[in-house]
């Protein structure tokens, strides 16, 4: 990995071609006079290229000043490349182009690969979408492109996946899921050719159960009824008597008519009577409970005490025998 802005050039101590990005990882080959062999590889706007075939390259930055190397089109850039550099083409997207180069970078310039430093977490941002010449005009998709790649630079340790890529719990371990392509990442540590990664998004809550830590064990039917805003919200985990799965009606005004509810007898030891009200997808698997068996339940408080008995009322979240 190189420092940041460290210089890519032709040859060693010769013409710069552009200056890197700290942490983008390059294909490495060999060493001489202080200096190591790099590949790199990235997307170039359409418009600032240029075709030249000269010294064996097929394209030649024209930009004035420099152009961005990104790791995908509109994605984070790992490099900078100068007016005049010369490139080879590898593949075509929309208006963005595959570009390659060879050159050579100061060995000292190199970090060795380890955790990234810590730093406030910033949310990953979603790469926009590659600009259409048809409908957008190049000039202004250009302009958008800085901008996004302006809020990208922020934190190098943003990237997007090239592809459909597996997720693994560790290196070298079985995939655990998968990520789509050009998925937001930000990478947190290194180990090798691996990065630990963390991405955003959106699932529904009902497929979802609790890990476990987030659920309060010691609170006893008598302190819901004592204080019930207290606990009203909070995750319990109790071990209740299951007696029967039953059906609101109109007369319950802590229910809406038509709700599937446990009644129960608990937590252990205590021996009051609780309802634990049941989503409708877990209806099915509650009913098949036999009478007086003894479950465990993480559920969120309702209300510490219901209108006319007293007793607490729950939102069952997960059950187990």
């Amino acid at each position: 990995m190189p420092r940041d802005n460290e210089a890519f050039l032709v040859e060693p101590g010769g013409a710069r071609l552009g200056r890197l990005a700290r942490g983008a990882a390059f294909t490495s080959g060999g060493a001489r006079a202080g200096f190591t062999a790099l590949t790199i590889e990235g997307w170039v706007w359409k418009a600032s290229l240029r075709a030249e075939a000269r010294d064996g390259h097929t394209l030649r930055v024209t930009k004035a000043g420099e152009e961005n190397l990104r790791i995908v089109p509109n994605g984070s850039i790992v490099a900078r490349l100068v007016s005049g550099a010369l490139l080879d083409e590898v593949a075509r997207r929309g208006g963005w182009v595959l570009v390659r180069r060879g050159g050579w970078v100061a060995t000292a310039g190199l970090l060795v690969a380890g955790p990234v430093p810590a730093a406030a977490p910033q949310r990953p941002r979603a790469a926009a979408p590659a600009p259409r010449a048809a409908v957008v005009a190049p000039e202004a998709a250009a302009a958008a492109a800085e901008t996004t790649a302006t809020a990208q630079d922020a934190d190098p340790r943003l990237a997007v996946t090239r592809t459909r890529i597996a997720l693994h719990r560790g290196p070298g371990a079985s995939p655990a899921g998968s990520l789509e392509a050009d998925m937001p990442v930000r990478i947190t540590a290194r180990a090798g050719e691996w990065v630990r990664v963390e991405t955003q998004g959106w699932v529904r809550e009902r497929d979802l159960r609790p890990a476990g830590n987030g659920a309060v064990n010691n609170v006893t039917a008598a302190e819901l009824r004592t204080h019930p805003e207290r606990f009203k919200g909070r995750l319990i985990r109790w071990t209740i008597q299951f007696i029967a799965l039953q059906t609101a009606d109109d007369f319950r005004p802590d229910f809406t008519a038509g709700e599937r509810y446990i009644l129960a007898r608990g937590p252990a030891p205590e021996y009051a009577f609780a309802y634990v009200v049941v989503p409708a997808e877990q209806a099915a698997a509650v009913g098949r409970i036999a009478p007086l068996t003894s479950v465990t339940i993480i559920a969120r408080v309702r209300s510490g005490r219901s209108a006319y008995l007293a007793n607490p009322i729950l939102e069952l979240v997960d059950i187990a025998p």
